[in-house]
Order: C-alpha cells, then structure tokens, then sequence
C-alpha cells in the first residue's frame, strides 16, 4: 500500500469484488469510503464495519479521497469520476487495484468460464482448515466466512477468484494458476471463442516463473490454451486427463465433482495432507447462490450460461431422480442470449417444468435490440416453456410446488434470487 494512501474512495462499492476490495483496504489501516446506487445487504453489512457508504453517486464523495477506484462500467459522465478528474484526483480500474494486492502475495488465483466461485470457495475452505491462514476474496458469500466473501489472512497467502471479465484477470500475477474450463462467455468482450482462448493464455503467462498452472484435462479448450502457452519454468498439472475423479461432497453434480479435484490439486501443491483436503471437500455445503437451499427443496442458483443451466439442473436430477424438477429461469444480459440463443433452447432438457421471465437487461452492457425471453420459451420444447411476464406470476404458479415431491430451482444472474428471498 502507497504510505501517502489514506482515504480510499470506491465507486460501486455495493459490488462483491469491489466490497471485498473496501474490507482488504480497511484491514490495513486505511480510511474507506465508497458509493452505491442503492442500498443492500452488501452495503449494510460495510456500513457495520465503519465503512462510510453513499448511497447515490455525487461528486462532494470524493471529497479529500487521495485515490479513488471504479469498475470498468464507471466512466465519464459519472459525478464521482469526472470530479475526480476534474480535481485530479488519481483513480485506478478495481483489476489493477486488485493486481498490485497479487504481487504482495503467493496468489492461488482460481479463472475459468464456469465453477471459478466454488472452486475458489474450495480451497479457501481447505486452506483455512489446515491452518494456512490466507486472505480470501471471492465472488460469492462463503458459509465458512459468516457470509461474507472476505477473510484477512496473517500467512503470505492471497485467494482470489480471477475474474475473466472485461480482461480484469490480465492484471493478476500469480504463483498458482488454475483455470477450470474455457467457454463461450463474456462474449461482449471477446467477440468469439478463439478470444476467449487468447485471453486465457495471457491469464496463463501471467503465472509467475517457479510457479504452477493447474488445467482441467478433460476440457478441450482448456488442454489447447494449455498447448498453445509458452509455460517454461512453470509446473503443469492437468487434472481429470481421463475419468473424472470422485471425492466425498456435500454438494451434488460432476461439475462440483470436477471443481473440487481443481480444489484437491491446489492443496496438494501446497504440501497440505491429503487426509486434511478430503475432510475439508466432504464437509463443504456450497456457498451462495450456487445451487444454495433457500428452504426445502427450493434453490436458488446463479447460472446464466447455457453450460452452468445444464449442469445445474442434471445435478438437480442426479441428486433426486423421483422428484420433479422445476425451472424458474431469467435470462440475463442481452448479447449473451443473441450470442448463445441456439444453446439456451437445450439447455433445460433435465427439467420437467420452466417458466420463463423476462430477460434482466444489465445497465451499461445492453444497448440496441435483439433476442427476447420470450422468443426463447417459444422454442423450448423439452420441457415445453412457459412465458411469465412477472415474478409474481411465475412464483404464484410455482409455490403450490414447494413440497415433497418437487425440487423448485430459481435460476439467473440478475434480481431473480433478490426477488425469491422477498417472497419466501
């Protein structure tokens, strides 16, 4: 930390990295302040911890701030950014802040285009337990961290999920690398699939000299970054080159299965017991919003992509083959439903039942026209889809289901669970 820092100002500070990022910088002794477009749980909880929040953006916020951060959705025409501008006040992206904190460390930083979330969760959960003591910060509320998504650490020892989006991973240097799988996502950005391969392979060259990369082996576009990186001087570990490995959970789904050998590998490189990590995975219970049990047999998830509605709902099936499976989905962000509209058509085929919302249109990131979720339900024919214009239509038909013989799964990145945990 730069000694002249002393008042940290944060723009979307009600974010969870960015919330994460408030809580780091206050562990070290500096003043934090930060704004939001509303309040929320988030908010109320840095307010607790004497964080002083703004609700609303203003330009008198920044106000004596001597550095001030902003996610990439942050920028000119913001009061807060332009006065920081205007007063020349240094500002800097939430990725770089987050960078420099990577090059104070050993950073385990965890990428991948599904399961980056629970694998980080993972072996935050192992390390803690075998006494590691690291710092975590992670992109969803972890149980073992009394629902927050950040723990201040006294080892050497830096967790983060690396986030893929908008390239914010390239400002990460770590000294072990895992990624979990390479998809289509984020698209937006990287325009096709070869980008995101090539974005990966910047993430991957990033990993420090001596240090270790651990790949998923079973998935192809992972196994080519892999191929396709110069990684001299660094240690390679592919894991699940064949059959996927098997370990003790407390969550259902080969997705979790696979997550959780990313997980095993990071503490068997870190020389952890292996006694140790299989206790630590068979007593981990998820994190949440991803398949998190909101009450019985009703689910909240954050699956969005076409890939993570799959897995979801075939983990949802495997887990309660006598039941009925249930799918309140709301699609989220325009141009990932234009992109990937074709796949989303089959991507509920272990549900029995759907309703479709309407699509959560993300604030800065979806200009102009393109696919609707209605579109969409018209073409969904296993299970048949059906349209709700609102929540309250679709929980109304939905909530005679909530018994015994179904398993209810509410599903999306936008305010789909906000609106569930309001109505439960």
């Amino acid at each position: 930390m730069n000694p002249k820092t002393e008042h940290i100002h944060i723009i979307g500070v009600g974010g969870i990295g960015t919330s994460a990022l408030a809580q780091y910088y206050q562990s070290q002794g500096q003043v934090v302040s930060g704004s939001d477009a509303a309040s929320s749980e988030v908010t109320d909880l840095l307010k607790s911890k004497g964080i002083i929040v703004h609700i609303g953006h203003n330009a008198e916020n920044v106000r004596g701030a001597n550095l001030v951060i902003h996610s990439a959705a942050i920028k000119k025409g913001n009061e807060e950014y332009d006065a920081a501008k205007l007063s020349k006040i240094p500002t800097k992206l939430y990725a770089q802040a987050i960078g420099e904190i990577t090059e104070r460390y050993t950073t385990i930083a965890i990428s991948g285009s599904h399961g980056k979330s629970t694998t980080t969760a993972m072996v935050a959960k192992i390390m803690i337990e075998a006494g590691l003591d690291p710092t975590v910060i992670v992109g969803t509320k972890m149980h073992e961290l009394d629902g927050n998504n950040f723990r201040l650490g006294k080892s050497d020892y830096f967790v983060l999920e690396a986030d893929d989006y908008n390239r914010h991973f390239h400002n990460y240097h770590p000294t072990i690398a895992v990624v979990t799988n390479i998809d289509r996502e984020h698209l937006d950005i990287y325009k096709d699939l070869a980008g995101v391969k090539l974005a990966f392979q910047q993430f991957l060259r990033n990993t420090k000299v001596g240090g270790t990369v651990i790949a998923n082996g079973q998935d192809s576009n992972t196994r080519e970054a892999i191929n396709n990186t110069e990684l001299s001087e660094r240690r390679v570990i592919l894991y699940n080159p064949a059959d996927l490995a098997r370990h003790k959970l407390g969550v259902p789904g080969d997705h979790n299965q696979s997550n959780a050998e990313a997980a095993y590998w990071v503490g068997e490189v870190l020389g952890i017991k292996k006694q140790s990590i299989a206790k630590s995975l068979a007593g981990f219970r998820g994190s949440w919003r991803r398949l998190e049990e909101i009450t019985e047999g009703v689910y909240s998830d954050y699956a969005h992509h076409p890939t993570e509605i799959k897995a979801t709902l075939q983990a949802l099936k495997q887990a309660n083959p006598t039941k009925q499976i249930v799918c309140v989905f709301q699609p989220h962000q325009r141009d990932r439903l234009n992109q990937l509209f074709d796949d989303f058509v089959d991507a509920f085929e272990s549900a029995d039942q759907l309703y479709m919302l309407p699509l959560y249109a993300v604030r800065g990131r979806d200009e102009g026209e393109g696919k609707t979720a209605r579109q969409l339900a018209k073409l969904i024919t296993s299970p048949k889809a059906q349209y709700e214009p609102t929540f309250a239509n679709a929980f109304a038909k939905v909530q005679p289901l909530f018994n015994k013989d179904h398993i209810v799964v509410f599903m999306g990145a936008g305010d789909i669970d906000e609106q569930l945990r309001a109505n439960i």
